[in-house]
């Protein structure tokens, strides 16, 4: 169960990350 619910919170991260690089730059090219 460990192991399922690490492997689970590593996908969430890295989905998160995906998601928020992309809508950060675009701000920051924005506001630049």
């Amino acid at each position: 169960m460990k192991a399922l619910l690490q492997v689970i919170s590593l996908v969430v991260i890295s989905v998160v990350v995906v998601i928020n690089l992309p809508c950060g730059a675009t701000l920051g090219e924005r506001k630049a």
